[in-house]
């Protein structure tokens, strides 16, 4: 199981739609955003490949600046 946080930002006036597109990916959670466009994000996924594809699915929305991975952890 891989666990990462993210830091997404994203342009202000298309946070809602990002927030809830976030939301609604699989192992995606969203903790908290700013009205400035800011997300706090965490993935979890079952391995290494899987969760780069979730953070370039993240960066490639419409309206998302950066996704920036924070931290990543590993367990077996």
């Amino acid at each position: 199981m891989h666990i990462s946080g993210v830091l997404v930002k994203a342009r202000p006036e298309r946070l809602a739609g990002i927030e809830k597109t976030l939301a609604g990916m699989a192992g995606v959670e969203v903790h908290g955003s700013h009205e400035d466009g800011r997300l706090v994000v965490t993935v979890e996924q079952g391995d290494a490949g899987q969760l780069c594809d979730a953070l370039l699915h993240m960066q490639n929305l419409p309206g998302v600046l950066s996704a920036n991975m924070i931290y990543h952890h590993f367990e077996a």
